[in-house]
């Protein structure tokens, strides 16, 4: 089996985003499917955001679509310049435990070192054991020093004031 990714584009986006609400609904996580799709939007047409590729696996020369992955960038001084950060990375329950991972990790570390970046980082639900000892095997390293915390910017209008 062949694994591959492809760039979504303005046209296959319904589909990125049905793979996005699977990944909500299969994590329980909650999704709010306005502020996502926007998002979505944003990172398409903002490629120094990050990247989001399908993950097409061609068993036999049938093409299949079997999840996707997002990365997003930032920048760390700890790591020497430009981070990425594993935002989602789905594949359909059908597909998993089949090597995909495995292939497709070196894939995107290739692709991101030749693009400045230093480290590539990622969360995972402490409680998936067995997602947590995948990453592991492919070295990522947990640090167990650290909590990862979120806290949500409200988002409000603000008005200008411009001097004549």
């Amino acid at each position: 089996m062949n694994i591959s990714l492809v760039a979504p584009n303005t046209s296959s986006i319904d589909k990125l985003l049905n793979l996005v609400e699977e990944l909500f609904d299969y994590e329980a996580l909650p999704q709010k499917v306005e502020q996502t799709q926007q998002a979505m939007h944003q990172l398409l047409n903002s490629p120094e955001l990050g990247q989001a590729w399908f993950i097409e696996a061609d068993e036999a020369g049938q093409k299949m679509l079997v999840g996707h992955i997002i990365i997003s960038y930032s920048f760390s001084l700890e790591h020497g310049g430009r981070i990425g950060l594993i935002d989602q990375f789905y594949l359909k329950p059908e597909w998993r435990q089949q090597g995909i991972g495995t292939q497709l990790l070196p894939q995107i570390e290739r692709h991101l070192s030749k693009n400045g970046v230093k480290a590539l980082s990622l969360e995972v639900n402490i409680g998936n054991a067995g997602a947590r000892s995948f990453y592991e095997k492919q070295g990522f390293i947990p640090r167990r020093q650290f909590c990862m915390m979120t806290k949500s910017i409200k988002q409000e209008e603000v008005s200008l004031h411009i001097a004549s």
